[in-house]
């Protein structure tokens, strides 16, 4: 069974992207402890704006210095002014988005796309890929040379924020090892077109279960989504608005956690996202590793090397 320290950390979180398209030992061969960090953490963790919290997942590696995550975070929001051509890792199919689509993805940093993350595109776009494309998570591209991310897609909506998809994929919280849980756990997404879709499987992307996002309020530490309806698998209060009622949902920075194996292995730090007594959880990635890592004083093989530490220090105090 695969387990991820802090140098391979990365791909677990470049897994959530792909994961999709990746066979990963089922999560009941194992189940792990969850160990809290502590509230020293927990704080430190939330001065990052929650608004911010998709720079979480930035890809990089340490010769980047300062990290750029604009280029090379998958949570970057795009608007395409030229039709795009998307396909699937057999590339046997190929589907097309039209033109002044909204897409989230990996760019090269030379205005190209890498990868598309179709749970993030708007329903109807999402429909047309999956019936071509099937049950994906990402789409690659045909041409290396598209075009489709020079023009960011910069208007703030319940779906994007400062030109960032501002709320990422939020497995619901389990004891079930992180690489295996995201094509395991339930987990939910926000679309370009503003739609709450809460997926059954982590490795069933067509949505079945979503409600428009009516409204939506942001604070430092909080995001309130307001439903047209219920989502079966979300918890929601109901609210009187003028002469109707929307459905409220408000998701809440919670304990900063790791999950523990029999061998004290573990996978890495998690965040909690509360809504209000259901619990979701956010992969920190490579950059929470050794960013908590040099806080807590981490030794041995996982210790953090000074220039590391504060190449992950001031990229996430960055985002505060």
């Amino acid at each position: 069974m695969l387990k991820l320290n802090g140098k391979n950390a990365l791909l677990l979180t470049l897994a959530g992207i792909i994961a999709g398209s990746l066979g990963f030992t089922s999560a009941s061969a194992e189940t792990a402890r969850i160990v809290n960090t502590g509230k020293h953490v927990d704080n430190l963790i939330h001065k990052v704006d929650i608004r911010k919290l998709s720079y979480l997942g930035t890809l990089y590696d340490y010769s980047t210095n300062p990290i750029t995550p604009e280029h090379q975070n998958p949570f970057q929001t795009y608007k395409l002014k030229e039709p795009l051509n998307l396909t699937n890792e057999s590339r046997h199919k190929v589907v097309t988005l039209p033109k002044g689509a909204v897409v989230s993805g990996l760019s090269d940093g030379h205005g190209n796309l890498i990868g598309v993350n179709n749970p993030s595109l708007s329903l109807k776009n999402q429909k047309k890929v999956f019936k071509t494309l099937g049950n994906w998570n990402q789409s690659y591209l045909v041409s290396k040379n598209n075009g489709g991310a020079k023009h960011p897609y910069t208007r703030n909506t319940a779906f994007s924020y400062n030109s960032l998809a501002s709320f990422p994929f939020l497995s619901v919280k389990s004891n079930k090892p992180a690489y295996s849980g995201y094509v395991s756990l339930p987990f939910i997404s926000v679309s370009a077109d503003s739609q709450l879709v809460y997926h059954t499987k982590g490795s069933k992307f067509k949505p079945t279960r979503y409600a428009k996002i009516k409204k939506f309020k942001r604070t430092h530490s909080t995001t309130t989504y307001y439903l047209s309806k219920p989502i079966k698998g979300i918890a929601t209060k109901k609210v009187k608005s003028g002469k109707s009622h929307l459905y409220r949902v408000t998701f809440k920075m919670g304990h900063v956690f790791q999950m523990m194996y029999t061998d004290n292995d573990t996978d890495g730090y998690n965040l909690t996202i509360n809504n209000g007594k259901q619990e979701f959880f956010f992969y920190l990635g490579d950059l929470g590793w050794k960013y908590i890592g040099s806080v807590v004083g981490l030794t041995g093989a996982n210790s953090v090397t000074a220039e590391e530490a504060q190449i992950a220090t001031n990229y996430i105090q960055g985002l505060y």
